[in-house]
């Protein structure tokens, strides 16, 4: 089996949507307007810090490798305590502010005050969002616009793909006496704009008064949005919004080409410290490439080969200013000067058993589905990220060759595999 060998087309990839900032995006390269060229965001937050986020909804989210934000008060009887966002951050939730006490409108001091509370008790939290309590903007905003990116109302509409204004970014309330309960047509809707579709949520199962979802429609919900992981990218409303200003600020220059390599400029001139979030990009597959292996920095970032309206493409994410990126055809030369120690293969199969390197995945749950030839599903398994390699026994499959597909809803690896007879 060969790393990142052409893929099956139709059935592992829909129709994809794609942006170009502007010129500045050399061609034939194409940037996603969401991650994965996905054709919709959607984000799903939560306000108020009920238990129920933590016990019930938290786990759901991490069932699928999905990631939810948690707008959260920093003082009061909505407090949820540090150990609660600490643990959910800790497992790739964002932890962003609801102000100090959720009074009827947050004052500017509050927004500062807030901020302060949560980077200080969640390490590593830049808390770059916020939620306006009763979706009342500060009549003052310097400290507003000073530490943060990006504030949520409530107006229930689906978000463009860039926001006219980054402070007032609708969202859509769900649950009992919510604005929507059909989550799974909302996302459809944004899906069918190139938009941004933000939920917002209170109680889990009831344990608040207004817009509280069952964590059986959650379940459903996620496990749709899970089944349509080519169509929809879930992420943080913060990472949506750094994703958003990456896409539409960088420049992507060819620096050198040669027949097995190409070196890749991409910049942008927004502060590193807060945009970090890797954007997702493509090129057409050079003549005569059927690998391609990709570095930023001299460090191996996600990559993989894809097939769209039978044309194949190495896509891949990268940081705008994260380093020089190359894109080089021979696996074995990249590796050799990225690192001198053994690389372990994302997808092996040794004696009939598939093995699934998790190191190539940052979510908390891998799924991985079996085709043959024909593109018919004929096995699919989903691993709780662990330590060790995942084994997929592959005894009892009559064709000798078969497709797997591996993701964890940000990271996407395929190959084609020859059974060992």
């Amino acid at each position: 089996m060969h790393r990142n060998e052409m893929i099956i087309a139709a059935f592992l990839l829909s129709t994809v949507m794609f942006f170009s900032a502007s010129a500045a995006v050399e061609t034939p390269f194409e940037v996603g307007t969401w991650g994965n060229f996905c054709q919709a965001a959607i984000s799903h937050t939560f306000d108020d810090g009920t238990g129920n986020q933590y016990s019930k909804a938290v786990p759901l989210f991490k069932s699928k490798g999905f990631n939810m934000t948690l707008f959260t008060v920093t003082s009061g009887g909505m407090f949820p305590g540090w150990d609660k966002a600490k643990n959910a951050f800790s497992q790739g939730d964002e932890i962003g502010s609801h102000s100090v006490t959720h009074p009827g409108t947050v004052s500017d001091a509050e927004c500062k005050t807030s901020w302060e509370a949560i980077t200080k008790n969640v390490p590593g939290e830049k808390c770059i969002s916020i939620a306006y309590p009763n979706c009342n903007i500060p009549t003052s905003t310097t400290n507003l616009k000073t530490y943060y990116i990006a504030g949520r109302i409530c107006s229930g509409q689906i978000e463009n793909k860039t926001p006219g204004d980054f402070y007032k970014i609708s969202s859509i309330i769900v649950g009992q006496n919510g604005a929507s309960t059909d989550m799974d047509g909302q996302a459809n809707s944004a899906a069918s704009k190139n938009g941004w579709a933000v939920f917002l949520h209170h109680g889990v199962d009831g344990d608040h008064s207004f817009a509280s979802t069952s964590s059986t429609a959650l379940g459903n919900h996620l496990n749709f949005l899970s089944q349509n992981k080519s169509k929809f990218w879930v992420e943080t409303f913060g990472n949506v919004a750094r994703y958003i200003k990456e896409r539409d600020a960088v420049s992507l220059s060819v620096q050198s080409s040669t027949e097995n390599s190409i070196t890749v400029s991409i910049t942008d001139n927004l502060p590193d410290t807060i945009y970090n979030y890797p954007l997702t990009i493509r090129r057409p597959l050079p003549d005569g490439w059927t690998t391609a292996v990709v570095t930023q920095n001299g460090k191996s970032v996600d990559g993989s080969i894809v097939t769209v309206n039978a044309k194949q493409y190495v896509m891949f994410k990268a940081v705008p200013n994260g380093g020089t990126v190359v894109i080089s055809k021979e696996p074995t030369s990249v590796i050799s000067h990225v690192s001198r120690q053994s690389v372990k293969p994302t997808i092996s199969l040794n004696n009939s058993v598939l093995m699934i390197n998790p190191e190539r995945f940052s979510g908390s749950a891998i799924e991985v589905s079996l085709f043959n030839l024909n593109g018919a599903t004929i096995g699919r398994y989903t691993f709780a990220k662990g330590s060790g390699l995942f084994s997929v026994p592959v005894t009892y499959l009559t064709n000798s060759a078969f497709f797997i597909k591996a993701t964890d809803g940000i990271t996407t690896v395929t190959s084609r595999c020859l059974k060992q007879m």
